[in-house]
């Protein structure tokens, strides 16, 4: 097995950025330039420079004479969630089937009557489930 190893150690400020982070500088500098604190070239040159960046060192001078606040720093890695409907409908399928058969246990020990309210419901979840969903939408 060979050892890779790196022939130099990494410099600081070395750590290399993407399209975001050249994108964020880029909005940064555009809002200073909105503030009145850049003229155009210099504007065009830096903005210029921030998309040839290739680490979070070569972004550092160019807001160097620029206002703390508006600064760039590097956003922290956003997670995306991925959302699934089918899941979402099947968990909201379950909770209102549960919140059903609740309702009819409370209905049956406070009115002491058959919920028959519940059946067209139950027959429709029961027919849906055999039929197929096609046959219910037809009704």
């Amino acid at each position: 097995m060979s050892d890779i190893s790196h022939p130099q150690p990494p410099l600081p400020g070395g750590v290399r950025i993407g399209t975001v982070e050249r994108e964020q500088a880029a909005a940064a500098l555009a809002d200073h330039f909105a503030a009145g604190r850049l003229e155009t070239d210099e504007f065009d040159a830096r903005v210029r420079a921030a998309y040839l960046a290739k680490t979070a060192g070569d972004l550092v001078p160019l807001f160097a004479d620029l206002p703390d606040k508006q600064r760039f720093t590097p956003a922290p890695e956003r997670v995306r969630v991925r959302r699934d409907p089918g899941r979402e409908a099947a968990a909201l399928r379950v909770l209102v089937f549960v919140v059903a058969i609740l309702a009819a246990i409370l209905w049956v020990a406070l009115v002491r009557v058959p919920p028959l309210v519940f059946l067209p419901i139950v027959w429709l979840v029961l027919a849906r489930r055999s039929f197929g969903r096609r046959s219910c939408r037809a009704w």
